[in-house]
């Protein structure tokens, strides 16, 4: 791929919220590619284009190893990855751009929620597409609360995900309610919930950086 229109936007006195920094974009039909500050700025270009490929990374270099290598969607798992720990790894991302999916993994990536979960509810890339409107934060609560069900389950003691809000926070029921839809408050206390029965036995539930990931799912809005 011919990388001819390298774009850098930079937003200034801007928050940044999530755990990525820096949005790399690809647009086929004019070959045009870039890497922006924020969200906001990327959806821009590439909602409702179609064939558009876009990714959330921590820091800039990733973000434009990414494109020099084809804009992607799977290159990341084809990239080398540390020694993870054994145990059951989970996330949620938007990269497909259908809307979110979630995904429950071992620490050689290998798929995990048809030990868990109905079939039929698992899409032809072995992870679940959530068919309701919904933030990226509930698909990463759902993740968990999914890789909580198969860790009782099997025994398994060691969960990892790259979603501090989610580990810190919403599954420890530390969410302010008046500020989330009723729909992620619930599901934040049932997760709650499982999160306890899980460590009663024993398990722990730990971050893992996004880059080092097994489960990652690419883009995350």
């Amino acid at each position: 791929m011919k990388l001819n229109s390298r774009k850098y936007i930079k937003i200034h006195n801007q928050e940044k919220i999530g755990k990525h920094r820096h949005y790399a974009y690809f647009l086929p039909k004019n070959n045009q590619d870039g890497v922006c500050d924020s969200w906001e700025e990327c959806a821009k270009k590439v909602i409702g284009v179609t064939g558009a490929r876009y990714r959330g990374f921590s820091d800039i270099k990733s973000a434009e190893y990414w494109l020099k290598q084809g804009a992607v969607y799977q290159e990341s798992r084809q990239r080398e990855k540390p020694n993870l720990l054994p145990g059951i790894y989970f996330d949620a991302g938007t990269g497909r751009g259908q809307g979110v999916e979630i995904s429950v993994t071992n620490e050689k990536g290998e798929n995990l929620l048809n030990k868990v979960m109905p079939r039929k509810k698992i899409n032809r890339h072995e992870k679940h597409l959530i068919l309701k409107p919904v933030t990226n934060n509930y698909g990463e609560l759902l993740a968990l609360s999914y890789a909580l069900k198969l860790a009782v389950k099997t025994g398994i003691k060691r969960i990892f995900g790259d979603s501090r809000l989610i580990i810190d926070y919403w599954s420890q029921g530390k969410i302010r309610r008046a500020q989330v839809e009723s729909a992620t408050v619930r599901l934040a206390e049932n997760t709650r919930k499982l999160r306890i029965s899980f460590e009663k036995s024993g398990g722990k539930v730990e971050y893992v950086s996004g880059d080092d990931n097994p489960a990652d799912l690419g883009f995350h809005r």
